[in-house]
């Protein structure tokens, strides 16, 4: 931040060594209006005009530019949450199935060991 001060400061010192190089008086006609200036005063508001507008323009597409990555933050973290449930449900579908491929072997298990031995009822 300092040294866009300093630029700031630098900028503003040489626009007034120009304004007092250039005394001369200058007619500037614009539209309907009519105004008589120094020559360099009028070169620094005409400057100081384009340095406004064009701060201006650079806020505005800032502005569009922050709205844009916040619209996609917003939609990659709706993507995530997605993504997350669809685990956690994959998840759950193969404990359940995990389990019942337990019970499956188990009771399997159970007939081959007990097979050929008698059971009394």
């Amino acid at each position: 931040m300092k040294s866009y001060v300093l630029a700031l400061a630098l900028g503003m010192l040489l626009a007034a060594f120009y304004a007092v190089q250039n005394s001369g008086m200058v007619i500037v006609k614009f539209l309907m209006w009519q105004w008589s200036l120094h020559q360099g005063i009028w070169e620094v508001l005409v400057f100081a005009a384009g340095a406004v507008l064009m701060w201006i323009t650079s806020f505005a597409a800032h502005i569009e530019s922050r709205n844009k990555y916040r619209n996609d933050i917003k939609e990659l973290k709706k993507r995530i949450a997605d993504l997350e449930e669809e685990k956690r449900s994959l998840l759950d579908a193969l404990q359940r199935g995990s389990a019942s491929l337990t019970k499956e072997t188990s009771s399997e298990t159970e007939f081959v060991a007990n097979e050929g031995t008698e059971f009394e009822k």
